[in-house]
């Protein structure tokens, strides 16, 4: 039970690092931004050529990849989701559902549909309970714990932060007190961007970098964004964690054929009896 258990926090580690930028920007703008799951993807071909191409270290090949990430959220917020803001006709979730099929086939015209491996960026293994689990698989769950903290921090006790939860409480009330909103929804979707990259730059050397990397993963990040509430942090931590251990526990014990569908399964069962999500609040 084990390394399931250690499984399924690695997995759940990287569904919660996307969905905390998704839940972020979601909290504010009422959008489901699709798009994060394009940019997951080129931020993982961005660290594998910064590596193998570049020779750049593995700790600034993350950086790469995070900048890349935060660049390309940032423009599509600017130049793209900006110029809709306020319409009811769904064309901001459009263009982002548009923008995630984009990134992906970039990808496959730029790279091929070949998948490319990385070796792992900390070699060796720990013994945890009995089972040997990798440094990097172990990074994975340390580095999106302190990003959640640092996250937490910075909303909290920043002013920045303090504009963004101002924003995440009444967007329409917002600016009578004084907060610039174009440069919280352009930091947030930044930071969102950010958070994706990273979770790619992590995720690659485990798993292999290819186009279509991104589809499971935002899925999964979006299912916990409504298990965990949206606008909650913990929320999204926890519901994360959870599903990734879920999964993995499912897959062992009852069959992995149906890995990807138990985190569905989940969702329905909570969207029937609590709508707002675990932890999220009720609107009235």
């Amino acid at each position: 039970m084990e390394i399931y258990i250690i499984n399924g926090l690695v997995l759940g580690s990287i569904y919660a690092l996307i969905a905390l930028g998704i839940n972020l920007i979601w909290s504010i703008t009422d959008i489901p931004d699709f798009s994060q799951g394009g940019i997951y993807v080129i931020s993982a071909y961005v660290v594998y050529f910064s590596i193998t191409t570049l020779n750049l270290p593995w700790y600034i090949a993350i950086v790469a990849a995070a900048l890349a990430g935060a660049v390309m959220a940032f423009c599509f917020e600017k130049f793209l989701y900006r110029r809709w803001r306020g319409r009811t006709d769904h064309i901001q979730l459009l263009c982002a559902i548009a923008l995630f099929f984009l990134l992906a086939n970039l990808a496959i015209y730029l790279w091929t549909a070949k998948s490319l491996n990385l070796e792992h960026y900390i070699m060796g293994k720990a013994e945890i309970f009995g089972v040997g689990v990798s440094y990097q698989r172990l990074m994975i769950i340390v580095v999106v714990i302190v990003l959640f903290i640092l996250i937490n921090l910075f909303l909290m006790k920043t002013k920045t932060g303090k504009a963004i939860r101002a924003a995440t409480q009444d967007i329409e009330v917002a600016p009578w007190m004084g907060i610039d909103i174009n440069k919280v929804f352009s930091i947030i979707f930044a930071m969102g961007g950010a958070l994706s990259g990273i979770a790619a730059a992590l995720v690659a050397p485990v798993f292999a970098v290819y186009p279509m990397m991104g589809e499971l993963p935002l899925l999964k990040a979006l299912v916990v964004v409504i298990l965990g509430g949206k606008g909650s942090l913990v929320g999204t931590l926890i519901a994360g964690m959870g599903l990734g251990i879920l999964e993995s526990l499912g897959a062992g014990y009852i069959s992995a054929s149906y890995q990807h569908g138990y985190a569905f399964i989940i969702l329905l069962i909570v969207l029937v009896f609590k709508p707002q999500g675990l932890f999220g609040s009720r609107k009235e």
